[in-house]
């Protein structure tokens, strides 16, 4: 059984409402949406008027909601006037962002009307993030949003990549916390992480700001958990153990690997890409990591596929 057919297995037994509030702007989170209801996969919130879509979004398992039209929609206000009126938001300007889709979402997911959302096929990822940042806020502990991606192919162990999404230039600090948190997720749903810190160097073969930048994550990771986590190592190094050996790294993370974190956002969106589109693997995701309730940003690349993987996924992470 593959990944994605345990994560189905899994969500199957769980009970849960889903935002899709793109369905009514985009066609393929439209049909991903058809496809959840038609095979009783998901409780579904859609946004727009009725006539917007057909007969199977009108059933138990799916609501309808015209923003415009949402009884509570002054309450919702006021609790996003009271968030954030101390960063200098005003009354008139929280009216304005309520009566936007991805801040009414994360209001219904804060006052527990829904258990997750799952946006940006059609949105940009500050979109998504800035409005769950603002409401849901990040889990105690964690001071940093990371988006990871689940990289899956039929014979080959999970792979999961971070971050692909969310933080440009990660501190050492960054990158720390972006390698625990995903370890957490990978040991929650898919195995045992073997955690490798990727860089152009390895065992201290190059020197430079940016291998230092890796090399003291490394440390920092170490001292916080107690997760195998290793580097800084070239991704050969990471994936083939044959090369490890050769290039000094010894542990049980060295061609082995199975969560790889990337040195900044520009190697790890254009390495996940690449194995997507090249080396057949199946993204899922991105899983936005250590925000308090489940938010999950698409690519806005993403397929029908895709975006029923990730509701699913969503699922199984409330």
């Amino acid at each position: 059984m593959n990944i994605i057919e345990k994560i189905l297995e899994k969500s199957k037994k769980i009970d849960a409402t889903i935002i899709l509030p793109e369905a009514n702007i985009d066609e393929r989170v439209y049909k991903a949406a058809k496809i959840l209801l038609e095979n009783n996969l998901c409780k579904l919130i859609v946004f727009g008027t009725e006539n917007e879509f057909d007969s199977t979004f009108k059933s138990k398992n799916c609501k309808i909601i015209d923003i415009k039209s949402f009884p509570n929609l002054k309450e919702f206000a006021n609790q996003l006037y009271e968030l954030r009126k101390d960063k200098g938001l005003t009354r008139f300007q929280a009216k304005k962002l309520i009566s936007q889709p991805d801040y009414f979402s994360m209001m219904l997911l804060k006052n527990k009307i829904a258990d997750g959302v799952v946006a940006g096929a059609s949105w940009t990822t500050a979109n998504t993030l800035r409005p769950a940042l603002q409401i849901i806020k990040t889990k105690p502990g964690k001071s940093i949003v990371t988006g990871a991606m689940l990289m899956f192919k039929e014979g080959k162990t999970p792979l999961l990549f971070a971050d692909i999404s969310l933080i440009e230039n990660p501190t050492s600090e960054n990158l720390a916390e972006i390698a625990i948190s995903s370890a957490e997720f990978y040991k929650k749903f898919v195995g045992t992480p073997k955690v490798a810190m990727l860089s152009y160097s390895t065992n201290g073969s190059a020197k430079g700001e940016l291998v230092k930048k890796v090399q003291d994550a490394v440390a920092i990771a170490k001292k916080s958990c107690n997760f195998l986590i290793d580097g800084e190592m070239q991704a050969d190094s990471a994936l083939d153990k044959q090369t490890a050996k050769k290039k000094g790294i010894n542990s049980a993370v060295g061609g082995q690997a199975n969560v790889l974190i990337f040195p900044d956002l520009n190697s790890g969106n254009i390495g996940y890409k690449l194995v997507s589109r090249l080396g057949g693997y199946t993204p899922v995701g991105p899983i936005m990591l250590n925000l308090n309730m489940p938010v999950n940003d698409l690519s806005r690349g993403c397929t029908v596929n895709e975006i029923v993987n990730t509701v699913l996924l969503t699922k199984i992470l409330i």
